[in-house]
């Protein structure tokens, strides 16, 4: 019998610079840490239960990251909690934690994400770029992969981008579909074309990642922050 829950969490700072798989493990480490045990998969080799909702790219900040996990055992919540947000590595502050009763991972549920990108200075050309990028019907750019280069139509998932009110930088939704997705470096590869300038950025950040709801969510316990 396995125990589902879910735990968002923010990962800032040095932690940004953590891959995925380096992330997911840091992760494991901490739930087991708790002293609660995670359940595994079933086949000839069995894996924790333990997932993120959506890749976070190495050097970009989340504001409001998912995991889904899942325990051998029901585990009291502001136990559970006091535990895994003192077992997170410098950089990782657990945000809230609760049980889940979706049977569907939240990887597949994710319909948009947002982020906010600040820039050392203020571009001259950025206030032009930004209205033409939300002008246009169509904007391409050319994502180099191993298995071969493909056009993406930037625009049909992010079609509107916005300048932030305080501080030089801009904000976006972005949407997920079963084709994929956009990236925010290709945001700012536009956005430089279109203002005739390159744009030096000074932070990405994740700011939220939205899902699908198949069933009625549980409350989560919400985490004050690590003690000091």
């Amino acid at each position: 019998m396995k125990f589902t829950y879910q735990m968002r969490f923010s990962k800032t700072g040095r932690a940004r610079f953590i891959s995925h798989l380096d992330t997911l493990s840091c992760l494991v480490r901490a739930v087991r840490r708790t002293g609660f045990e995670l359940a595994f998969t079933e086949g000839m080799r069995p894996k924790p239960i333990l997932s993120l909702a959506m890749p976070l790219g190495v050097g970009v900040e989340g504001e409001d990251e998912i995991c889904d996990f899942a325990l051998r055992q029901r585990a009291p919540l502001t136990e559970l909690a006091k535990k895994l947000g003192s077992e997170l590595p410098e950089g990782m502050e657990l945000r809230s934690v609760g049980p889940t009763l979706d049977k569907t991972k939240s990887a597949a549920r994710v319909e948009s994400v947002s982020y906010r990108i600040l820039f050392r200075s203020e571009p001259a050309g950025l206030n032009d770029a930004v209205t033409r990028y939300n002008e246009a019907g169509e904007l391409v750019v050319l994502r180099r992969r191993p298995k071969g280069d493909k056009d993406v139509n930037v625009k049909q998932y992010v079609p509107v981008v916005q300048r932030l009110e305080q501080g030089d930088g801009i904000s976006f939704e972005m949407t997920v579909t079963g084709e994929g997705t956009a990236r925010p470096e290709e945001v700012v590869e536009l956005l430089g074309r279109l203002g005739g300038e390159g744009l030096d950025v000074r932070r990405i950040t994740r700011t939220a990642i939205s899902l699908r709801v198949e069933e009625q969510p549980r409350k989560h316990l919400k985490y004050p922050g690590r003690p000091g």
